[in-house]
């Protein structure tokens, strides 16, 4: 028979491994948690690098292994949804885009309901928006609508919101609707004066010039020409160095019209701003083309070639001596 003394030291030896036991499994836990933190901040740091160098496969590689580590933090997966809609250029094809953007709407919803705040509602609406446009599927703009309805109630006066609903809205070709929510953008802008910092300065004339092309672009579908000038050339006045790709829009209006004298002036307006870009002077040409002025045509057409040897456009109207 055991002693008393025998018992008591096996009930003491039970507890001492009882609490070495516990000891080693929560430091294994803390150890194997901050791991994984440590080893998805080393990835994102690549994702970034990946990012800013612009190489596509690399920087999804390494989005991947963040996530394997930190599958539901939310700092990485709203990252990764946003780079994923801002990466859509990488691909050609339309159903590649939605899938892509499929993607990003998977990463949103994994993040868990009590972390979701204004940021993460105002990038779903975006990404949301994007599908919108790229499906026109009813239910798309319907879901990107209601996102938008419940971050204005939360934040009703935040004029960058009404800048994105706008743009939601003229994807759906709802001019009515897009105007006046472009208009609710534009009037919730603070006024700019000696006090206000450059940097922000900068931001909100960028912004607000955003909104002007918009309501350029509203007032062109609609066919009110003056107007849709007023805004386009507003839209220049804040940002006149930025925006080249305006004085295209400007040139349509008056193409819309059958001013081509017109419409050539103000794409050499944008040609001067971004002369490297071949699609001005391949413009251009097509504009002298339609004019009847070959000669100046031709010339244009060159220097689209100079620009871009492969220009399909300009080879067939030089045909096979391009200094003809």
């Amino acid at each position: 028979m055991f002693s008393c003394s025998n018992v008591l030291f096996m009930r003491l030896f039970i507890r001492i491994i009882l609490i070495v036991l516990l000891i080693v499994f929560s430091t294994m836990s803390v150890w194997h948690f901050s791991l994984q933190v440590f080893l998805a901040d080393a990835h994102f740091r690549k994702v970034i690098q990946y990012k800013n160098g612009k190489s596509w496969p690399e920087m999804l590689y390494h989005y991947g292994q963040v996530l394997s580590y930190q599958p539901y933090e939310s700092f990485y997966q709203t990252n990764f949804a946003t780079d994923l809609k801002d990466g859509l250029d990488f691909y050609d094809n339309p159903e590649a885009k939605i899938q892509i953007i499929d993607l990003a709407i998977e990463a949103m919803n994994k993040i868990p309901q009590k972390n979701i705040d204004l940021r993460i509602m105002k990038n779903l609406a975006q990404i949301y928006t994007t599908k919108a446009g790229l499906t026109k599927n009813l239910e798309d703009f319907l879901i990107a609508d209601e996102i938008f309805r419940e971050v204005t109630n939360i934040s009703p006066r935040m004029a960058s919101i009404y800048k994105n609903w706008c743009q939601l809205k003229i994807d759906q070709e709802d001019w009515p609707i897009a105007l006046e929510i472009c208009r609710q953008a534009f009037y919730l802008y603070p006024q700019i004066n000696s006090r206000t910092l450059l940097l922000h300065q900068n931001m909100i004339k960028s912004e607000m010039s955003e909104v002007y092309e918009k309501l350029g672009h509203i007032y062109f579908n609609i066919e009110n020409w003056d107007k849709s000038e007023q805004m386009y050339v507003q839209a220049l006045k804040l940002v006149p160095l930025g925006r080249p790709n305006i004085w295209k829009k400007i040139a349509d209006i008056y193409y819309k019209q059958g001013d081509i004298d017109m419409a050539i002036e103000k794409n050499l307006h944008g040609m001067i701003l971004s002369p490297q870009d071949s699609t001005w002077p391949l413009v251009i040409g097509l504009l002298y083309e339609q004019r009847g002025d070959i000669i100046e045509a031709k010339k244009y057409f060159r220097k689209s070639l100079e620009l871009e040897p492969n220009n399909e456009t300009a080879q067939q109207f030089l045909g096979s001596d391009p200094k003809d």
